[in-house]
């Protein structure tokens, strides 16, 4: 009796084993999402696979020139700085040179150096 206890164990772990590792197999794979696109900005995020290699490289640095002019829109940089802005960063920087000069001997950082 004791032997037909432990066949059936052994039996039962090896099958829930098995369905397991069947379950991992079919759970592991992902299908991509295949969706159209609804707003024009995802339009312009879409890439076109060029053809050629040549062609790579004028579509590469078109669309980087184009992710630079949309990131310098998007965020402002041709305007000047705020006054208020430039006097915080005037004292910040002031502030660090009196933290640095007792450390290194010096007023200056390296990036004022060249």
């Amino acid at each position: 009796m004791n032997r037909l206890i432990v066949w059936f164990r052994r039996l039962t772990v090896a099958f829930l084993v098995g369905i397991t590792l069947i379950g991992l197999q079919f759970g592991s794979v992902v299908y991509p999402a295949q969706a159209e696109t609804v707003t024009p900005e995802a339009n312009s995020y879409q890439s076109q696979q060029p053809k050629k290699t040549e062609e790579l490289g004028k579509k590469t640095k078109n669309s980087l020139k184009e992710a630079a002019e949309n990131v310098k829109e998007k965020l402002n940089l041709d305007e000047p700085l705020d006054p208020g802005t430039k006097q915080v960063l005037n004292s910040t920087q002031k502030r660090v040179e009196k933290a640095v000069k007792p450390i290194t001997g010096k007023e200056q950082g390296t990036y004022q150096q060249n």
